[in-house]
């Protein structure tokens, strides 16, 4: 089967899809990996207006295992086999704001630091796997 969307980016992925489009047929009965990012970009914002580093490697993620979930779980209960939900991160957080995640100043140009920027996402990965792990705990 083809790519359904009109416009297709350099990951394959379209810059117009959506969560619920992209996870659109997947059952949940196998393994589903999709792995994008950017690293230590300029300072630019998504089409949504959150920088861009943030909403590529975290936004985007984020919203396409909340797109999944329910999914997993019908299949689990279905099937009685666990699902995983696996997050790929980096040593890359380590390089984040002294501060951590600077949620306050996400798209804030004058502060901006592209290493930093690419950090913050890497770490909110983290964080959401955490999160993530602690309300599934069966």
């Amino acid at each position: 089967m083809g790519w359904p969307f009109s416009r297709i980016g350099a990951s394959g992925f379209s810059s117009y899809s959506t969560a619920k489009e992209v996870t659109h047929g997947i059952d949940g009965s196998g393994l589903t990996a999709i792995v994008t990012g950017i690293c230590a970009a300029p300072f630019a914002l998504s089409k949504d207006n959150i920088e861009l580093q943030f909403a590529i490697n975290y936004i985007g993620h984020f919203l396409l295992t909340n797109a999944l979930l329910d999914t997993m779980k019908k299949t689990t209960s279905e099937s009685k086999k666990q699902g995983r939900i696996v997050n790929v991160s980096s040593i890359g957080y380590r390089f984040t704001y002294h501060e951590g995640i600077l949620f306050d100043k996400i798209n804030d140009q004058s502060s901006y630091n592209n290493w930093c920027a690419y950090g913050q996402s890497k770490l909110a990965n983290i964080l959401h796997a955490n999160e993530l792990a602690r309300r599934l705990k069966v």
